[in-house]
């Protein structure tokens, strides 16, 4: 009786740590698309109105993410490349609370004015 009890608290476990790592897997594959969504809403915008008059940080509409509300945060840089005169590097890093913990993603793109 002590082994098949220790077995099914083996099998709980195992199961509810899939879960937790499912769950986790599932909000970082949302934001890595509201991370690509933000930096085509930037190129847009400098595409358009040849300028860096973008927001530089704001925050996210809600997002609903297996049945909660996650709040994303969002910080840009601009930092001109060396050498060119109209390219410049972007930088994006989208931040968010995951069981009391701040976590971030970030990516890197090229802007073109011009």
């Amino acid at each position: 009786l002590v082994i098949l009890s220790s077995g099914i608290v083996v099998v709980y476990k195992s199961f509810f740590l899939c879960a937790d790592y499912l769950t986790r897997l599932s909000l970082r594959l949302d934001a890595n698309q509201l991370l690509d969504n933000k930096i085509s809403e930037i190129k847009r915008h400098v595409k358009e109105y040849k300028d860096l008059s973008f927001s530089r940080s704001g925050i996210l509409p809600f997002f609903e993410s297996n049945h909660k509300q996650i709040e994303f945060s969002y910080q840009t840089e601009v930092e001109p490349v060396l050498g060119a005169d109209a390219l410049y590097r972007l930088g994006v890093r989208l931040s968010w609370q995951e069981h009391g913990v701040t976590k971030h993603l970030e990516r890197m793109s090229i802007l073109e004015i011009g």
